[in-house]
């Protein structure tokens, strides 16, 4: 069994963040080449059962809903498969943005979509938190997973000009200014805002949460220098550190990211963060098992393909793949998890 993605403290992910994510102990596992065609075709169809190629799906547009903002992690992984489900297969894909609630506006229109397999959607790992959360009565047992193909971690953003060079800098500016410190996030119960409220937890220090629609949101708002820090992914904020407009003081994962590589972990700083996010791909319940494996099957060629594992190696993303099974295990795992969490820190009550 492949391992978690998401850790947030010492116990198993501080994302899954997921992840995002969302949400991560061991080194994740290759992603799996797919079956071949011939391998697949030799496999014997249960008697009584239509096997998936006979079935002359789709004969029209699939919709993928992204649950986030454009622009931000989210959003770039739903173009990037509907793209290869486009190259791949010569499907029409179109994208959809559909915001709020953590993630649950896009997840709930998924849920209850027609089952006729056109409409699917981006599932972050807020899909685990968003009952304990109280923003929505949705739970992975609830929807049809697909597959999971992307993870990236948790990273602590300032303006390059700010006053603090270092984790344990910015730790004792906001010992120092309790309640002062503005920090942005994706929106309130998110992975991000819930990785900044354990990097609060564990160092004990009080922060001034600010939420924002999206990542892309919170990112522009540190730019324009309306809040003092921000915490997204890496995959979000790492082009700032190199066009030198953020510094980056802390990667919340167990290695340095390969996109801030100067970047310390959290770790490596003497504080035990590690905040996940992980995002993978829902479908109403109820589709036909043979349309729904055409899906299964299309998605899980993309992620194995070159052009999706560059993308992730480009924003220093994970493309470990997840089955459906392993990815329905992992989420309820996180969902017991981030129930106990939210209840801990009592966010958004």
């Amino acid at each position: 069994m492949k391992k978690r993605m998401a850790k947030m403290v010492p116990v198993l992910c501080v994302a899954a963040m997921v992840g995002l994510t969302a949400c991560s102990s061991a080194k994740p596992a290759e992603t799996k080449a797919p079956e071949t065609k011939a391998e697949a075709a030799s496999e014997k169809e249960p008697a009584g059962e239509e096997p998936a190629a006979a079935v002359d799906f789709p004969k029209d547009t699939l919709n993928i809903i992204c649950h986030a903002a454009a622009g931000g992690g989210s959003d770039a992984l739903a173009r990037q498969v509907a793209q290869g489900l486009q190259d791949g297969n010569g499907w029409t894909v179109t994208v959809d943005n559909k915001t709020g609630g953590s993630g649950s506006v896009g997840m709930q229109f998924v849920m209850n979509s027609k089952p006729d397999g056109y409409t699917i959607g981006t599932a972050p790992v807020e899909l685990s938190m968003i009952e304990a959360l109280g923003y929505a009565q949705l739970a992975p047992e609830d929807v049809q997973l697909l597959g999971c193909g992307m993870s990236w971690p948790a990273a602590l953003y300032v303006p390059a000009d700010a006053p603090y060079d270092t984790l344990e800098d910015f730790i004792n500016y906001c010992t120092e200014n309790p309640g002062k410190v503005r920090v942005a996030n994706s929106g309130i119960g998110s992975i991000w805002h819930i990785a900044a409220c354990v990097l609060a937890d564990k160092t004990g220090i009080e922060i001034n949460h600010v939420p924002y629609d999206g990542a892309t949101g919170a990112v522009t708002a540190l730019l324009g220098k309306e809040i003092d820090a921000v915490v997204v992914g890496t995959c979000e904020g790492y082009s700032y550190v190199e066009s030198g407009d953020f510094k980056c003081l802390a990667s919340f994962s167990e290695e340095r990211s390969s996109v801030l590589p100067d970047a310390p972990t959290a770790m490596e700083q003497g504080h035990d963060i590690n905040v996940v996010c992980w995002v993978g791909f829902l479908a109403p319940k109820g589709i036909e098992e043979a349309k729904q494996q055409i899906l299964v099957d299309a998605l899980k060629n993309v992620f194995a393909g070159d052009a999706y594992i560059e993308f992730c190696k480009g924003r220093g993303c994970d493309s470990t793949y997840y089955t459906p099974d392993e990815f329905l295990a992992m989420a309820e795992a996180d969902y017991t998890y981030y129930s106990e969490l939210i209840s801990d820190l009592k966010i958004g009550q």
